[in-house]
């Protein structure tokens, strides 16, 4: 015996401080247990219910609705529309009926029968709506489970139809025929523009919307004229709000 020490050689994962060991091993844990979580979530998406935010989206999902309504004559009388129909309709007086898909058209302002002025009556279902033509060429298209009374022909000094429901409008200038909505207990005077208006029965408030030109909305004491952009609030008491923009 030399006495020397024997020298071992030392390995390299020996060397290394006992702190860093620790702190790979608590990373791997780590790792080891998102990779877990992300597995079972990915599991419970495949398996479990629909996302609250997806279900939610498709609850409020609405199919459009299809061109179908009923159209009643001056006689009583009524005829079912639907997509599918078209051609010519009975004359009313001496204006023509023309029928194409989804839309209704009646000719050009003749002159009504005698003294009396034939009315019809355009309703449309839940689900349903309908595009119209009246005589003066102004354009109406109806939105479901609504409703809109007028002449066959425009006669005598204004313009006047009555809307149950929801329609949007774009009205013929005539400067020497007035156009005016009636709606419930409210009137719509329109000069020469394109507006919306919503007035179902379940609703609080009566909604008149313009897009352009402008339209002067009233009920007994209260009156307001709206510019393009602005929307009228008249509720069930008279009061009246208007909203820009």
């Amino acid at each position: 015996q030399s006495g020397e020490e024997t020298s071992f050689p030392v390995r390299e994962t020996e060397r290394r401080p006992l702190k860093t060991v620790y702190l790979q091993r608590w990373a791997a844990a780590v790792l080891l247990l998102l990779l877990a979580g992300g597995a079972w979530f990915l599991w419970k998406m495949k398996t479990g219910p629909q996302p609250l935010a997806a279900a939610t989206a498709l609850k409020k999902d609405v199919s459009p609705g299809t061109n179908k309504a009923m159209l009643t004559l001056g006689d009583g009388s009524t005829i079912e529309l639907d997509s599918t129909l078209k051609g010519r309709l009975p004359q009313q007086g001496s204006v023509q009926l023309q029928l194409r898909p989804g839309l209704l058209k009646y000719g050009k302002n003749g002159q009504p029968a005698g003294s009396n002025v034939a009315y019809n009556v355009l309703r449309t279902p839940k689900g349903g709506q309908y595009r119209l033509e009246l005589p003066d060429g102004s354009k109406v298209w109806l939105n479901a489970a609504s409703s809109l009374r007028f002449p066959t022909v425009f006669a005598g000094p204004e313009r006047r139809v009555e809307l149950s429901g929801e329609a949007y409008f774009e009205i013929a200038r005539n400067a020497r025929q007035p156009f005016f909505v009636d709606v419930n207990k409210a009137s719509v005077a329109v000069l020469g523009t394109s507006f919306n208006i919503m007035a179902y029965a379940n609703e609080a408030a009566i909604k008149t919307t313009l897009l352009e030109g402008a339209v002067k909305v009233s009920r007994e004491s209260a009156s307001s004229i709206l510019k393009p952009g602005e929307q009228s609030l008249l509720d069930a008491n008279g009061k009246m709000q208007v909203i820009e923009k």
